[in-house]
């Protein structure tokens, strides 16, 4: 579930922006979109006042704005497509600026800056980071192809125990909120609106939250039987601290907030992932000693050899895959370098390194994350739950 908390520090990073960014306050950036607006929007040839009038205006202490001849604006109306993403005269000027500023700062061989807290990206077909949308739709893939087909294939046995079954709705809720939130990170670097950016946020919030539950039923056994009132009660919690979440964003938008109630979410999920691991691992060696150091093969029939990462290595025993997550995590955990280590696009300025972020949050899933969580249930929860009912019988 560490995975989980990882991917949702995606969706934080993503929405997060700096709205005063270095590109705002240049004069050339300022003078673009005046130009720009005036012209195309406003349909003000004010340039040509200045010519004609541009001496005694100067003598009344009017300041004149500058203009650049070599700027040239797209025409309105604009093309369709452009309006159907919600591209206004105003917002494509801006971009347009962005595009005509960052080229000349790049030919006079000088810093790259972003514009309201973003890199100024090559804008296709509407779509302002296209990269990352594809690479959004690419965890949404991988998601619902190893996760949620899987699990919704379980869930679908009307002979399934309830107490296996409880763990399973776990994991298919994490795969919904997973799914979700990816396809709010698509739309949200499709155009950037406040409405994208807020649903961004709040998904982000619920994928945390959902492992969080997941892990919290996993490790303090919420699936058995003589647990039945805490497992509703831990679950009423969790939708409440959910629902308080986004009250509380929604009458104050605070990015400060946000960041502390998902990273403190994240902590403590974390924590119960570790300890989860080290019982899982505890109890396989413990087994293999009391054994005669027997091993035990049962994740061989959980496991796809060509979607593992050194599968001679995990695939020795279920003791050794207990800690086949913790690869996982570390993949995501280098990954995340690249959200440090930020840099201007590259690749026709589509390719920068959140989208680069994207394409690594897809192996872990693909790599047999919802396989790992699947032979848990079967192999561990289930056994829990037997040897909790043959103790009844005795």
């Amino acid at each position: 579930m560490l995975l989980t908390f990882l991917l949702a520090v995606t969706f934080l990073l993503s929405g997060y922006q700096v709205f005063a960014s270095p590109g705002d306050d240049l004069y050339a950036f300022s003078d673009c979109l005046y130009q720009c607006e005036q012209i195309t929007c406003n349909k003000n040839p004010y340039y040509i006042i200045q010519e004609e009038y541009g001496q005694e205006l100067q003598e009344q202490g009017i300041e004149l704005n500058y203009y650049n001849p070599t700027w040239h604006f797209d025409a309105i109306p604009l093309p369709l497509y452009l309006r159907l993403l919600g591209w206004t005269c105003e917002s494509n000027c801006d971009y347009q600026c962005q595009r005509i500023i960052t080229y000349e700062r790049r030919k006079n061989n000088e810093e790259i800056f972003q514009f309201h807290g973003k890199w100024p990206f090559k804008r296709v077909f509407g779509i302002q980071e296209l990269f990352s949308v594809i690479m959004s739709i690419g965890n949404f893939y991988v998601t619902f192809q190893y996760g949620f087909k899987k699990i919704l294939a379980i869930l679908r046995n009307k002979n399934l125990p309830y107490g296996q079954k409880q763990q399973h709705v776990n994991i298919f809720i994490i795969t919904l909120v997973t799914m979700s939130a990816w396809i709010a990170s698509a739309v949200f670097h499709t155009r950037d609106f406040p409405v994208t950016e807020h649903l961004d946020y709040y998904l982000a919030g619920a994928t945390i939250l959902s492992g969080f539950h997941a892990l919290g039923a996993r490790l303090f056994e919420l699936y058995r039987r003589d647990k039945a009132f805490w497992r509703w009660f831990f679950s009423t919690l969790c939708l409440a601290a959910y629902a308080y979440h986004v009250q509380r964003l929604y009458r104050d938008w605070s990015y400060t907030y946000n960041m502390r109630a998902n990273i403190f979410i994240g902590f403590c999920q974390n924590l119960f992932y570790c300890l989860v691991v080290y019982k899982l691992y505890s109890k396989y060696y413990n087994m293999e000693q009391s054994d005669g150091h027997s091993i035990n093969l049962n994740h061989l029939y959980y496991i796809d050899f060509k979607r593992m990462i050194l599968p001679s290595f995990y695939s020795r025993s279920a003791k050794l895959y207990t800690l086949y997550p913790a690869m996982l995590c570390t993949i995501v955990l280098v990954g995340m370098t690249l959200e440090i280590i930020d840099f201007p696009p590259i690749c026709k300025d589509l390719v920068d390194a959140h989208g680069l972020w994207h394409l690594v949050t897809i192996v872990p899933v693909y790599m047999g994350w919802y396989d790992w969580l699947i032979w848990d249930v079967n192999e561990n929860v289930w056994n829990d739950i037997q040897e909790e009912d043959r103790k009844k019988k005795e």
